[in-house]
């Protein structure tokens, strides 16, 4: 009995660890964070919203133009596949985790993923096209193979294969009304990878764009990067943060917006609009009046909820700032939540807020009287050692001031707490703007790289298309010349067969009268033996004419 409650027990133990332990999707070379630095991450980056379907879903700050697997990325062929590598700072967690779709009221919307992938799409190919779209939640890889699922024709982004592998392909999409006429004359494309027992869409093979493109591509390795940033490629590997996703039960957004409340209280404010075309576009002013309504510090129950995030124990990073895994930023708790445990403490201390005035004044004045006796006893703030009995003495000087002063210590201590708080309000305001302006300026980079890297593509396509005119114009030319002496040499052999045509019939001509002379001649030569035939016929007709008439004339021997 003893040692079946032992084997009891071991069991029950077993699996109370099990249930504890959070679930985590296959790790990439051993690194992995919690599916809560996806919410800490992406909120300075756009507005987490609840949905009544898919939860906590996040709604990007972009331009208006974004579409998702197209805007700011390209391509690259892989031993994985095809890797979407963007632009964006976040998007090694959108474009590789989770899934996307897009909401007739807030546009397109990321639902978070723990499971990497190189990109979350369906491929098709056809008419010299490749075409891909966002795989739609809850859709598997074996299920989009399939003819039963179809996304919507706004999801489809079309290019010529030329290009697929092009790092300025954006400038090559087909507009979406024509996307919708390819991808109708397209058929799938299900080719996969599998590693360590994980499949991947991986898009279309090496060999297919070589056949498509008529010319070599290079297939790059797949490196994993310790921090989170945009893909580099450097010699023959592709540089990408793909760490695994550890699961935690309670993470969730600090601040999220209630989809539903908001849209009934903002019917005519929606961040989804219909472009040229038809193709889905961001209104950038409605999206950045969400944002400010997410970031109110005024916290509306109807609208925003404030989430108590716990961070104890998960390693943590900083997108802007330069923090590493693992160290805390001053300031970067929820200031949120920071505010309101201040206020119950003011509260439990007898503190009102209109406390403050006359207060802070008076701390100002003792501060300034405590740093001049300070600066008369020479005395620097770096100093320590042998000066601790001055320091010791001065404190007691400045305690006598303040119970002359009538401020009692549980006064001073409210008066501390206060200018404790109204300093960290200073700090995360100031935080707040240089944070600002920290993305404002990253937004400028960004936007002046594109637009150079926009310039450099249209230089270069001119540069290419200039090129490609000489060489049709030589091409013209020569062609024009080939022809011109090609009819040159036709109408030299056409004027040779005249000449010899002549020169024949002149030769037959001639030969012809000079048959023609010889006839006559003949004739002539002819008709003169007839004539002297008939000249000695006559001859001999009168010769014998006269030997007969001698013949009667003389008589025969006998008469005479």
């Amino acid at each position: 009995m003893s040692i079946l409650k032992k084997i009891w027990g071991i069991g029950l133990l077993t699996a109370l660890i099990l249930t504890v332990i959070p679930g985590k999707s296959k790790a990439q070379e051993g690194r992995y964070i919690s599916n809560q630095e996806f919410y800490d991450y992406l909120q300075p980056y756009g507005t987490w919203v609840e949905d009544p379907q898919y939860g906590d879903v996040w709604v990007p700050d972009v331009d208006e133009s974004f579409r998702p697997y197209a805007s700011r990325g390209h391509w690259v062929l892989t031993d994985y596949g095809n890797v979407w590598v963007s632009g964006y700072p976040w998007g090694w967690a959108t474009f590789h985790y989770g899934r996307w779709r897009y909401d007739d009221y807030y546009g397109w919307e990321w639902i978070p993923g723990n499971e990497w992938a190189p990109a979350w799409v369906r491929w098709r190919h056809g008419g010299g096209y490749y075409g891909w779209a966002p795989l739609m939640p809850g859709i598997s890889i074996s299920l989009s193979f399939g003819r039963s699922y179809r996304e919507p024709d706004n999801y489809w982004v079309c290019a010529p294969q030329n290009y697929i592998n092009s790092p300025y392909i954006y400038n090559y999409y087909a507009p979406p009304s024509r996307s919708v006429t390819i991808i109708r004359n397209t058929t799938i494309i299900n080719n996969t990878y599998v590693n360590n027992n994980q499949t991947y869409i991986a898009g279309p093979r090496p060999d297919e764009i070589r056949q498509a493109t008529h010319r070599d591509v290079r297939v790059y390795n797949v490196n994993t990067t310790s921090r989170p940033g945009n893909p580099t490629i450097y010699n023959n590997s592709l540089n990408i943060y793909r760490p695994a996703v550890q699961r935690q039960p309670n993470a969730r957004p600090e601040r999220v917006v209630n989809g539903e409340a908001y849209k009934q209280q903002n019917p005519q404010q929606a961040i989804a609009n219909r472009g040229y075309g038809g193709a889905p576009v961001m209104n950038h002013n409605n999206a950045a009046r969400l944002a400010m309504v997410a970031k109110d510090p005024t916290i509306n129950n109807g609208v925003v909820r404030v989430n108590a995030v716990n961070r104890q124990g998960n390693p943590r990073f900083d997108n802007r700032q330069g923090v590493t895994p693992g160290q805390q930023q001053p300031g970067n708790d929820s200031r949120m939540q920071q505010q309101i445990r201040d206020q119950q403490q003011r509260q439990q201390q007898g503190v009102q807020p209109n406390q403050q005035g006359g207060q802070q004044v008076q701390r100002q004045q003792r501060q300034q009287q405590f740093d001049q006796q300070r600066q008369q006893q020479g005395v620097q703030p770096g100093q320590q050692g042998g000066q601790q009995a001055q320091r010791q003495q001065r404190q007691q000087q400045f305690d006598q001031q303040r119970q002359q002063q009538g401020v009692q210590p549980s006064q001073q201590d409210q008066q501390r707490q206060q200018a404790i708080q109204q300093q960290r309000q200073q700090q995360a305001a100031q935080q707040d703007q240089q944070r600002q302006q920290a993305i404002q300026q990253q937004r400028q980079q960004q936007a002046a790289q594109q637009d150079q890297q926009r310039q450099q593509a249209i230089q270069q396509q001119r540069q290419q298309q200039a090129a490609q005119q000489d060489q049709q114009r030589q091409q013209a030319i020569q062609q024009q010349r080939q022809q011109q002496a090609a009819q040159q040499d036709q109408q030299r052999q056409q004027a040779q067969q005249r000449a010899a045509q002549q020169q024949q019939a002149q030769q037959a001509a001639q030969q012809q009268q000079a048959q023609q002379r010889a006839a006559q001649q003949a004739a002539q030569q002819q008709a003169a033996q007839q004539r002297a035939a008939q000249q000695e016929a006559q001859r001999q007709q009168q010769e014998q004419q006269r030997q007969e008439q001698q013949r009667k004339q003389t008589p025969p021997p006998n008469q005479r």
